[in-house]
């Protein structure tokens, strides 16, 4: 038997042969075109999936943050642990920007929480600067202050792009007018973002000017106080102001008493139980030498025998901090060691001073 069947007196080979082809071919000849065309296609979509996957976890993540980690944050007084977490969750939170998602309002917080990390490591520095001062130990001093201008300019750093997440959400800083604060929280982020732009020019200028934050930070932080409520924010925004006034008269009016609002700030502090007031009141004090003053404070802010808030713990402990580092700095540059333990609100020549540490009990 034929393996070709005959043809007959109606069959064309060319018609026929070309009928073949035309029914056959355009799947096999461009199943190699598809394949990888299917293959992009697929991908694309995978890796689409993918991204809007990420931007959900990223946008769930962010609203948990704010409705709850930020507050249960500020509800703790641990600000080492606080410290850490800045400095942890910051690189993590921020890389869902690239997903889409929005974490510049939890940013403006967790630079801040990070920067503490920085300015605890310079405070060592210092202490150990002076120390080595006192030894006559040269090579030591310099290398203290080396240590501690890096990490003040780190500081400064974090500091810098927190007020800059601050400006980016809130698109007020360069004018007189106010944001739209919707929440508590937007008026949480706004004044910590504040204090932030503050802190970044104190730090620059402890770092010899290395990080270049802008000097018209601080008459932005001035108006950008006048946005909120002082009596909700327990004095903080006068304090902010007083403060500043008090280090730059140039910026305030020129019938401003800038220690009596600070005195009044540290009062509203310690009526609504969060002494930020009495801290900013400790700062101005020691920027300008005025050890009575400065002495006063750090009295006044332990003395306080009152509750502190309990939904914003962190603040309170955040300037318990922030006085013990002015006394420490006060302590080691005159007796060679840090505020000794339980001591806080004393000094070394206090007439009531008893004998200096019981050495032989410690040992």
């Amino acid at each position: 038997m034929s393996r070709h069947p005959e043809k007959t007196g109606n069959d064309h080979p060319g018609i026929h042969q070309q009928g073949e082809r035309t029914m056959s071919n355009p799947v096999t000849s461009h199943r190699g075109f598809l394949a990888p065309l299917l293959g992009v296609v697929f991908s694309a979509l995978a890796l689409q999936g993918c991204s809007l996957i990420y931007k959900t976890t990223g946008d769930i993540l962010i609203h948990y943050g704010q409705d709850e980690m930020v507050a249960d944050m500020m509800a703790d007084d641990d600000v080492a642990m606080g410290c850490a977490l800045g400095e942890s969750m910051t690189p993590l939170l921020m890389s869902f920007e690239r997903v889409g998602s929005k974490p510049d309002k939890l940013g403006v917080l967790v630079y801040v929480t990070a920067s503490t990390c920085a300015e605890e490591k310079a405070l060592e520095e210092e202490l150990r600067y002076s120390r080595a001062l006192q030894a006559g130990n040269v090579s030591e001093a310099r290398d203290a202050r080396t240590n501690q201008k890096r990490y003040h300019a780190l500081a400064a750093k974090r500091q810098q792009e927190s007020y800059r997440r601050l400006s980016q959400v809130y698109r007020k800083m360069e004018d007189d007018t106010c944001p739209r604060l919707r929440s508590d929280f937007d008026e949480l982020v706004w004044m910590v973002g504040l204090i932030g732009g503050v802190q970044a020019v104190l730090n620059d200028g402890a770092a010899d000017g290395s990080v270049g934050v802008p000097r018209n930070v601080p008459a932005q932080v001035v108006r950008g106080t006048r946005c909120l409520d002082n009596d909700k924010w327990w004095g903080v925004p006068e304090g902010v102001r007083a403060a500043l006034w008090s280090i730059l008269p140039a910026l305030g009016p020129e019938d401003v008493d800038a220690w009596t609002m600070l005195e009044r700030a540290e009062q509203t502090g310690f009526d609504e139980g969060v002494r930020l007031g009495s801290a900013l009141y400790a700062q101005a004090a020691y920027t300008q030498a005025n050890d009575e003053r400065l002495r006063e404070a750090i009295r006044g802010f332990v003395n306080y025998d009152g509750a502190v808030h309990p939904d914003y713990r962190m603040l309170d402990a955040i300037a318990h901090h922030m006085v013990r580092s002015l006394s420490d700095r006060l302590w080691t540059e005159e007796t060679g060691q840090r505020t000794p333990f339980g001591k806080l609100g004393e000094f070394w020549d206090d007439e009531d001073e008893e004998d200096d540490l019981d050495i032989e009990g410690l040992l």
